[in-house]
């Protein structure tokens, strides 16, 4: 699996919200809330409501994740699924980045590809008159033997 990154505020733990979430559940609950918004980053900042599937995957207490997600404001929830605000700013800032590298790896190929039509045309045309100096020298040694 490749390695992928997001960016962590190091004063995170000194959010109010966070705060509120550490005094409720201690530090298990805020590496519940860091575990969570690793499998939103992985999952395209959606997950479903399905808490007991999470505290299995985390090897927690389901209704520790249920308070983590729903009891300190710090995901979007609806019926099904939530997913988190500033994941989702983050993942737009990470796609709109890697829109832009695309666009200019397809304009460095682009362009490379006109330079290499270029350059095959060179080619091919140093190549049709080397073949003709090979051919006027072949006329030429024929003309010498015909020569008296």
């Amino acid at each position: 699996m490749e390695r992928e990154y997001f960016s962590h505020d190091y004063t995170a733990r000194h959010d109010i919200k966070i705060k509120r979430l550490i005094a409720k559940h201690g530090m298990a609950g805020y590496g519940v809330y860091w575990s969570i918004v690793e499998d939103l980053y992985i999952n395209g900042n959606r997950l479903p409501t399905d808490y007991e599937s999470i505290s299995f995957d985390l090897r927690c207490n389901p209704d520790m994740v249920a308070s983590v997600v729903k009891d300190f404001d710090l995901f979007t929830i609806n019926k099904t699924e939530f997913g988190s605000m500033s994941v989702g700013r983050r993942l737009d800032i990470r796609d709109g980045r890697k829109e832009k590298a695309k666009q200019a790896a397809n304009k460095r190929w682009s362009n490379a590809g006109a330079m290499q039509t270029h350059t095959n045309s060179n080619a091919n045309a140093m190549h049709a008159h080397s073949e003709g100096n090979a051919i006027n020298k072949e006329i030429k040694k024929e003309r010498k033997k015909d020569d008296p």
